[in-house]
């Protein structure tokens, strides 16, 4: 390749810095800074940065854009280096274009600001950890008061679940009747060999893990467990701040006839003679013909796993093809990606009782701000409350702010002293437990734990019981209302536990017919 710079030029422009003849990423993939093209596979990830793409004045070198950028690969992923470099791209194509660009000045950045949509305000935020780092290296091309800018002026965020938050019919979760229909006509199309196996395989997982298709196209035959009979699928965690995208693994528990479907695919590869360090979705399978997996350096782990982009585009074109109608969409056919399963995945959670730190913990998010979306006016919960508590519920907010838990095995410290809540008025069979063990506690129990966001209530707890005893009290004072309103929080909390047990019990019993 060319080189779109010169060590001479470099010091012409008064940069002491050199780029390197060869650089390594964080997971140690090798690349050349120096040259116009940046190229490789680190993991289930694919970069590809041409600086072709634009000419750039002598004020404003491609070799500090470059620099920047070797840094940023050196510490950060893959795919954050590719969205840093798409930002300065598209500042660069949304600029005012009769105007030569001189040098990145605030003023610059201002005015490309006030040129973005709405919806695409959030770019200024990626652009401004470019332009921060470029600044802060001293390297030419980026005004000091620019930075200044940047740091002082508020940089909205990309708006995160709106398409799950609206239900959206071609983004958002998928309904009831699609989530069976796709489910049944995934299983109709493989059976009847319209279908390859890794497809039937990935749309399995999908619906059984929700997890980022990276996570997936970094699978290998060896994270499929059989314990006692049990298939134990141990999903690689890609989007984390380690080395790389099989530095951590969640634990799933899959159902038997995924499981024996991901057993029979495995062994077939071992017919073909992989082993269990051989990728799960090979990219000669799925994308027979590439020829991205020669990007892939001697040694590499993940020699013949797809890319993500790769497994992504193939599944939404095979699984598209035998995709059922959609009453939302006047009959078209339902529109797949793996996006999709993912919130369709959260969604079902939420509705069947899961709490936030489980479903982050499921889906793999390092803080609860992401799961929020989740249990945002979903339909199933808001008719499932509806119906077990009545109409003057509906308008009110949700009262019961804990988490519900199977029984107290499951609780945040499983039987600890003082973790147990009883209501001796009502029956001696404990009904919850308590996050944070009632420590300093000094509020009436069980009345108030119900809207205690560290209640945690058990499954098969005796809350019917407890809310006859607060409707009966409540009852005592028919002619005071004030008095009587007194538990009303406690009462629509305790209906809103029952509605929720309901159900959590009606899906356990609908994943164990299936």
């Amino acid at each position: 390749m060319s080189r779109l710079t010169t060590k001479a030029s470099q010091g012409a422009l008064g940069s002491t810095r050199v780029l390197p003849e060869v650089a390594f990423t964080r997971s140690g993939v090798a690349f050349r800074p120096n040259d116009d093209v940046w190229e490789w596979l680190d993991g289930p990830f694919e970069v590809r940065l041409d600086f072709r793409r634009f000419e750039l004045p002598a004020t404003v070198p491609v070799f500090s854009l470059k620099y920047t950028l070797h840094v940023f690969a050196k510490k950060s992923s893959a795919s954050h280096v590719q969205n840093l470099h798409n930002a300065f791209v598209h500042f660069l194509t949304g600029r005012e274009r009769d105007s030569p660009l001189v040098t990145i000045t605030a003023i610059e950045v201002s005015n490309y600001f006030a040129r973005l949509d709405a919806h695409q305000k959030w770019r200024l935020g990626t652009l401004n950890v470019l332009l921060q780092k470029w600044q802060a290296l001293e390297l030419p091309g980026v005004d000091a008061e620019c930075a200044r800018y940047l740091r002082e002026r508020r940089k909205p965020g990309n708006e995160k679940g709106a398409a799950v938050r609206q239900r959206d019919p071609v983004e958002g979760p998928f309904t009831e009747e699609e989530y069976t229909a796709l489910y049944k006509a995934v299983d109709v199309a493989y059976g009847s060999g319209d279908l390859p196996r890794w497809a039937a395989v990935l749309t399995r997982l999908l619906f059984a893990c929700g997890g980022r298709i990276s996570q997936y196209a970094s699978l290998k035959a060896k994270d499929l467990e059989v314990r006692d009979g049990a298939y134990i699928l141990n999903l690689p965690q890609a989007k984390t701040r380690l080395e790389h995208a099989r530095a951590s693994f969640v634990s799933f528990r899959l159902s038997p006839q995924t499981g024996r479907l991901v057993l029979e695919h495995i062994d077939n590869h071992r017919a073909m003679g992989h082993n269990d360090e051989a990728p799960l979705f090979l990219d000669s399978e799925v994308a027979p013909g590439s020829a991205r997996g020669q990007l892939r350096q001697e040694g590499d782990p993940f020699k013949g796993h797809c890319t993500r982009d790769m497994l992504s585009a193939a599944f939404t074109r095979v699984v598209g093809k035998v995709a059922p109608q959609s009453s939302r969409l006047d009959f078209a056919p339902v529109p797949v990606n793996s996006k999709r399963f993912r919130s369709t995945f959260g969604t079902r959670l939420a509705e069947e009782g899961a709490g936030r730190a489980e479903i982050a913990e499921r889906l793999g998010h390092v803080d609860l701000q992401h799961v929020d979306v989740y249990f945002e006016a979903s339909p199933t919960i808001v008719d499932n409350i509806d119906k077990a508590m009545g109409r003057q519920l509906a308008p009110l907010a949700r009262a019961f702010t804990g988490r519900l838990v199977e029984d107290e095995a499951h609780s945040t410290h499983k039987g600890e002293l003082g973790s147990r809540i009883i209501d001796f008025r009502v029956s001696v069979k404990p009904l919850a437990s308590c996050a944070g063990k009632g420590q300093e506690c000094a509020f009436n129990k069980p009345v108030a734990c119900y809207s205690c966001f560290r209640f945690e209530p058990w499954l098969d707890g005796p809350h019917e019981a407890v809310l006859e005893r607060l409707e009966a009290d409540r009852a005592k004072w028919p002619n005071d209302e004030r008095m009587a309103a007194i538990n009303d929080a406690a009462i629509e909390a305790v209906r809103e536990v029952i509605a929720e047990c309901a159900q959590a019990r009606a899906s356990k019993a609908a994943r164990d017919a299936a």
